[in-house]
Formats: C-alpha cells, structure tokens, sequence
C-alpha cells in the first residue's frame, strides 16, 4: 500500500505509551501497523461498535473501517496522539451512520407496507417520525453525550455497562448523561417535541 502525506495534519488528543508507539509505526509508513492496531484496540473496539448497533455484523464493520481509515492515513497522526480516543471516535460516527441508514431501511418497509397489516399505521408513523426527530437532535450534541443517550435509551444499558464500555468513571456517566439529556431537551423544546419518547 502506498503512503502519501496529505496536506493538514489531524492531531490527537494526548494518549498513552502503546498508541504513541503504534502512531509512530503508522507515520512511518510501516504496513505491519494495521496488526498492531487490531491487536491492542481490535477486542475494545469491536465491543464498542455492537454496543452502540447492536448488530455483530454491523460491529464488525464499523472496527475494519475505524482501522483502515487508521491505517490509510496514519502520515496525518500526530506522533503524541492518542490512537485509541481516534479510533473510537470515528466508529462512533460510523456506528450512528449505521442506525441513521437502519432507521430509513425500517421506515421506508413500514412506508411500503400493505395498509391492511399495520395495525395503527398513524402511531407508527408519527413514531417514526419523533424517532427521526431525536436522531437529528442528538447528532447536534458533543459525542461524549451522544454516546451515553445512545447506550442508555437506545440499547437499554445499565451505568455500571456504560462506565465500563466506555472506560470511565460511573460518575461520570450520570454526569454526560445529565447534561446530554438537559441539551437534548432544549433543542427539543426549541423545535416543539416532547422528550418523553426517550423513555418509552
């Protein structure tokens, strides 16, 4: 594979010794660096991933495309960055990427569904509707928040599931999830839409 420079370096938060060393390894254009990640971060990752999707298939994915992005463009990695943080920020956007097309798949099939069998077609579809309405607001939050709304609503997941996913505090959890919620809840109110569907 080839390795080009591409113009405007991506740092990289601060991270820890074994992703500096594998970073350094990607800069320098080394194509063994693709093992390294998958070996180090691969497991982590791909737990992540079916958290947040639910899907095993779908998990699987999202950790090949977080890693080959990696890979692809390591000459842009700043050699203090933290690969870990990057590699999970990115199948974050992935995995909401998957659920934003999941979402449309499920919509459209009930939209193409014979009008005898869908038992209240108007709550399904307004249904769909709020869905759809909460995904585009979560997307306007910090992903710190996202990912917890998204674990804890969306994937019925416990704090102590959260915190341990994510490699934080349990306090912290309750924190980004008070304060997502509450951000969630102002760009609701602002666009007229109940919260309360979070809870159903």
């Amino acid at each position: 594979m080839s390795w080009q420079a591409r113009p405007g370096a991506q740092p990289l938060p601060a991270g820890d010794e074994e992703g500096r060393r594998i970073v350094r390894r990607l800069t320098a254009g080394d194509e063994e660096a693709l093992g390294m990640m998958m070996e180090s971060f691969g497991g982590a990752l791909l737990q992540y991933a079916h958290r947040l999707v639910g899907d095993r298939h779908a998990a699987e994915e999202i950790c090949q495309d977080a890693l080959l992005k990696a890979w692809q463009q390591g000459e842009e990695f700043d050699q203090d960055g933290h690969l870990k943080a990057w590699l999970f920020r990115v199948a974050r956007h992935r995995a909401i990427d998957c659920l934003r097309r999941r979402r449309s798949v499920v919509v459209e099939a009930f939209a193409n569904q014979p009008a005898e069998r869908a038992v209240h077609p108007e709550a399904e579809a307004e249904r769909a509707w709020l869905t759809e309405a909460i995904l585009d607001a979560l997307a306007e939050l910090p992903p710190p928040y996202q990912s917890v709304i998204q674990m804890r609503f969306f994937h019925d997941m416990g704090y102590r599931e959260i915190a341990e996913c994510l490699h934080i505090p349990i306090g912290t959890v309750k924190s980004r999830l008070n304060y997502g919620l509450k951000g969630l809840a102002r760009i609701l109110r602002a666009r007229r839409i109940s919260l309360d569907v979070l809870e159903h």
